[in-house]
């Protein structure tokens, strides 16, 4: 599998930024976010781009499934404060698109990652609309 491009990643410049309170149940033995809980940080984070995007009117149209995950863990994160996740758009194609995501935790990268998601109606997988093209383009981040 081929690393994800962290300097492309940390220019937040066409991105949307959200914060998240580190729970304490995120925290593992070792005393810092377990690695599941940031997967799930990251899951959170997309959820609310593509709400922040207005795309939650697909719904019953089409389903927008991760068809794909990468993730690098490039340091700690603790409890409590906050995480801000970047996300933003590194590929569109005909009916799957990449995200990318840099997770910050006091202004230091701690997690990189990358998320296939596939558009899909009842016979498979369907093109993007055009709407919901227009919107992912407007935070396509460029190759450095």
């Amino acid at each position: 599998m081929a690393r994800i491009d962290r300097r492309r990643l940390d220019d937040t410049t066409h991105s949307l930024a959200f914060d998240v309170p580190v729970r304490f149940d995120d925290i593992d033995v070792q005393g810092h976010v377990n690695n599941a809980a940031a997967v799930v940080i990251l899951q959170e984070t997309r959820a609310d781009f593509n709400l922040a995007l207005g795309l939650s009117r697909l719904r019953g149209e089409l389903r927008v499934m991760v068809a794909a995950l990468s993730v690098e863990y490039a340091a700690e994160m603790h409890h409590p404060g906050l995480i801000t996740v970047h996300t933003g758009v590194l590929a569109i194609g005909r009916s799957a698109l990449t995200l990318g995501q840099v997770a910050r935790q006091n202004g230091r990268s701690a997690l990189y990652a990358q998320a296939v998601l596939v558009f899909a109606d009842e016979t498979g997988s369907a093109a993007i609309p055009s709407a919901a093209r227009a919107a992912y383009a407007r935070y396509q981040i460029a190759a450095p």
